[in-house]
């Protein structure tokens, strides 16, 4: 009788732990979905005249190749197309040059953990270029060594 009991009291523990580990995990999981989309997105931004600087995370636990996620981030920005943030093209147009900050999580950008800088400029800064529409000036480098961006 009494290893009944216990067993009964053993169960209901396992259950009550259970339910705690679902409702808690139910509350973090919208958070870690995110964290492992492999979608980047802005964190943070400003900008001084036209020139923007980014902190982006990769939304990934690593970056399989630097030089194409480099290129995927300006294609964004070009695009226009991060989730959290749109640059706002009606007055002064696009950027005229991009530092970007590359972090792997919300996490790292806390901890000041970078994991690459990306830079998509000119060498001519008074020409009043853009990177949508004059792209090709423009040169694409990744923590301070150019790499070809097409």
């Amino acid at each position: 009788m009494r290893e009944i009991i216990w067993k009964r009291i053993w169960y209901f523990l396992i259950a009550v732990a259970l339910v705690c580990a679902v409702q808690h995990g139910g509350r973090k999981y919208p958070e870690w979905r995110e964290a492992h989309s492999g979608v980047p997105d802005v964190v943070s931004s400003f900008s001084m005249n036209n020139d923007h600087h980014l902190n982006v995370v990769t939304n990934s636990s690593r970056i399989e190749d630097k030089e194409e996620f480099a290129r995927e981030i300006i294609h964004m920005c070009q695009d226009n197309s991060f989730h959290s943030i749109r640059f706002s093209t009606d007055v002064n147009g696009y950027p005229s040059e991009l530092d970007i900050t590359v972090y792997l999580n919300r996490k790292d950008v806390e901890k000041g953990k970078s994991v690459c800088e990306i830079e998509f400029s000119t060498d001519d800064f008074q020409k009043g270029y853009d990177i949508k529409n004059d792209a090709d000036k423009f040169h694409l480098y990744l923590d301070g060594k150019e790499i070809d961006f097409y």
